[in-house]
């Protein structure tokens, strides 16, 4: 129930839907690490291991203590690559998130070409976790910076999460505001940040079977519901999988029906997610594969050590 509450209480705080303006800070919404992603981000009430800090921050409340260090790389789609680092030492952490849009060709008003130019974005966050009770809460502060060519624009947010773990049963719930905070400012125009609600439900059978399910309520754009799973029947080896749901619309954009093209292969499974990972001696290596239609599949690989 307190849960539920809070649930309630961090959608009073989100600006209505059909207020929303397309917001600024994309790269926010790619994702941390390979283990959650091949899961397909089913992760609000799960958040047992580092990247809590980007799927809700009161997974650092309570847990396996020690110390957790992870590296991330991804080849996202069009040439484009997201590096990450996070440091877990319950109940603290850091990450920090780099976005590289590649070499892009500039024109002008004319379309005429004035060279090329590069854009990145960058974020970096400290979280907490608490303890309130047998309720786990938790808070991320982040600086965001992104540049684009030669404007630049600085903007600061916040994550909030609460996590509660039913004791002697494998289930728990768990609720997460993400990317609260100020406006980004190119120029002369502002943009928001991509504000969201997710809401989730995980139940952990032993330690074989782990299953999740999430809600997703973003600021700028449909709902949407994610599904993810990890089995750990094999030695040291975890298998994954995951579905997020999409409209009609956007999927058809996404395969590109309509122009011509026709996406076959992993390609066209756009929605589904699917992952390995291998764990040895306290170290771990993770895939993710994520495809998204014609623009291609993005490949997500971490590497982590306990100690």
């Amino acid at each position: 129930m307190k849960v539920i509450a809070l649930a309630l209480t961090l959608m009073t705080l989100t600006p209505p839907l059909d207020a929303a303006q397309s917001p600024a800070a994309q790269f926010l919404n790619l994702g941390f690490g390979a283990r959650a992603l091949g899961m397909g981000e089913a992760f609000t009430a799960v958040a047992d291991d580092v990247s809590c800090v980007y799927y809700n921050p009161a997974g650092l409340a309570r847990g396996a203590a020690g110390r957790q260090l992870a590296f991330s790389h991804a080849w996202h789609v069009q040439d484009t690559a997201v590096s990450q680092a996070g440091f877990m030492r319950r109940p603290y952490a850091a990450s920090l998130t780099y976005f590289s849009a590649g070499e892009l060709e500039g024109r002008d008003a004319a379309a005429n070409p004035t060279g090329n130019f590069t854009a990145r974005d960058l974020a970096f966050g400290l979280s907490r976790g608490l303890l309130l009770g047998g309720l786990q809460a938790g808070v991320t502060g982040k600086v965001i910076s992104q540049k684009i060519k030669s404007s630049g624009a600085t903007s600061f947010a916040a994550d909030l999460g609460l996590l509660y773990r039913f004791e002697g049963t494998p289930y728990s719930v768990g609720a997460a505001l993400l990317n609260f905070g100020t406006r980004v400012k190119f120029e002369e125009e502002s943009f928001p940040l991509p504000l969201k609600l997710k809401m989730g439900a995980a139940a952990a059978f032993s330690s074989r079977l782990l299953l999740a399910v999430d809600a997703e309520l973003p600021d700028y754009g449909q709902a949407a519901a994610r599904l993810g799973a990890e089995y750990r029947g094999l030695e040291g080896i975890a298998l994954r999988f995951g579905y997020r749901t999409a409209s009609s619309a956007q999927r058809d954009a996404i395969l590109g029906r309509g122009f011509g093209d026709s996406v076959t292969g992993v390609d066209a499974m756009y929605g589904f997610f699917a992952g390995v990972g291998f764990e040895y001696s306290g170290f771990n290596l993770d895939y993710a594969l994520l495809p998204y239609g014609d623009l291609g599949s993005a490949h997500r690989f971490s590497f982590g050590v306990r100690f």
